[in-house]
């Protein structure tokens, strides 16, 4: 008996052991230092765009949103843009009414800007010439404005108008407004009533200014307009300042506007065979579709599971190398609208998305596997939207490899890992 429960003990330790070490072998710990495409024992597959276009992004929304910018720009492959700012003044949002204090002497009005960098150059000075004038009508609140919209201004109410230096190193630009704003400051009423009947304030950098473009943060508590004040009673002298919102609890937009006069955009839609363009502020996106190929992988391995997908954006040599943030990847929904692809919207995989430049590999990368499996269930593509994350505030632009170029490694593609 003693014998038996010896060998008993020694065959479950023995039993016990490989499950012990499969367990340690199952371990996430290093799965991140590992390369995603290790993990699955699948094949590999390229997908090549069978079309792809530049069309231009005439509906681009610019109201309330976080960032904007300001300024005047040029190259030779994508022409001229303007950028102008459209924005309430408004009372604190915890302030029921207003009533400016007849003893109080105004004795400045400052509007402030909080920036967030200077396009192109960031190491240089610039000389901007800034013009702020009063709207003759009110900038809406339950109304949404687009890239290509503009309000008429008030022609006696112009409270800036001169040149400012700034540099890269400037979070900050401060105009001291002239004197005739005061009246418009002075009344009584309640702050629907406030923002009507103070309609609001263009600025922008007139032509006089040096080329560049001036990234706003209209959700920094800087972004504002700020009015210091003094007044006497029983000679004794008190001062302070009053804090009129700007941007962040404000409506606000901005507007571009766009010369394409000696470039290649000359029609709403370029054929894509040699280059794509992606410009920023209202300008050039870029569709594409993998239908042909998608369809012949489709027919070739009808249960595929797709282990990892990647879209990569290869880019042009005539890129002038700012590159911008990021890339957004669309595409149609069952309606036939443009949608954000689940990649991008899952949480637990906007990591993974990427969608950056990648400066040792010379393109972007996009993590696409639900698109792709979602596109390989219903057996064809809809087609795919790339647009510029910092499209409404960053010049940043790009140019990238077409669909016909020689080199297939710089072609719009699709490398997947699948097994079946």
């Amino acid at each position: 008996m003693r014998n038996y429960n010896i060998l008993f003990l020694l065959t479950a330790a023995f039993l016990f052991t490989p499950l012990v070490s499969c367990t340690d072998e199952e371990s996430v710990l290093g799965i991140d230092l590992v390369d995603s495409t290790t993990m699955y024992d699948g094949q590999q597959y390229v997908l090549y765009a069978d079309d792809a276009w530049t069309e231009v992004e005439d509906s681009l929304l610019t109201s309330n949103y976080s960032y904007g910018a300001i300024g005047n720009y040029h190259d030779a492959t994508f022409g001229k843009v303007k950028s102008i700012l459209y924005t309430q003044i408004a009372l604190p949002s915890n302030t029921a009414d207003f009533s400016f204090d007849s003893d109080m002497i105004l004795d400045s009005v400052v509007l402030s800007l909080a920036t967030t960098g200077i396009f192109p150059d960031t190491n240089r000075s610039y000389r901007f010439h800034f013009e702020v004038m009063r709207l003759a009508e009110p900038v809406l609140s339950d109304t949404t404005y687009y890239a290509w919209q503009s309000l008429p201004v008030d022609n006696s109410g112009k409270y800036f108008d001169a040149t400012v230096r700034m540099s890269g190193l400037d979070t900050v630009v401060s105009l001291k407004l002239d004197t005739n704003v005061y009246s418009l400051l002075r009344r009584t009423a309640t702050a629907e009533e406030f923002i009507q009947q103070t309609k609001g304030l263009r600025i922008r950098l007139k032509e006089s200014s040096d080329e560049g473009v001036l990234g706003i943060d209209f959700s920094s508590v800087q972004t504002c307009l700020r009015a210091h004040y003094h007044y006497i009673h029983d000679n004794d002298t008190t001062t302070g300042f009053y804090t009129f919102l700007m941007g962040a609890g404000t409506a606000h937009f901005t507007q571009f506007i766009h010369d394409y006069s000696g470039t290649i955009f000359t029609s709403k839609k370029n054929p894509g065979a040699y280059r794509l363009y992606l410009e920023p502020m209202g300008g050039q996106r870029v569709r594409l579709s993998f239908d042909r190929d998608l369809q012949a992988f489709h027919a070739a391995h009808p249960w595929a599971v797709i282990h990892q997908a990647e879209l990569l954006m290869t880019v042009a040599p005539e890129d002038d190398g700012r590159m911008p943030d990021q890339i957004l990847t669309l595409g149609k929904d069952v309606d036939g609208n443009d949608a954000y692809i689940n990649d991008l919207l899952d949480v637990y995989t906007l990591k993974g998305y990427d969608g950056t430049y990648n400066a040792d590999k010379n393109y972007y990368r996009m993590r696409v596997t639900q698109h792709l499996q979602s596109l390989l269930r219903q057996g064809s593509d809809r087609g795919w939207l790339l647009l510029l994350n910092s499209r409404r505030h960053s010049p940043m632009r790009a140019i990238l490899y077409g669909t016909e170029v020689g080199d297939a490694n710089k072609r719009p593609r699709i490398v997947l890992t699948y097994s079946e």
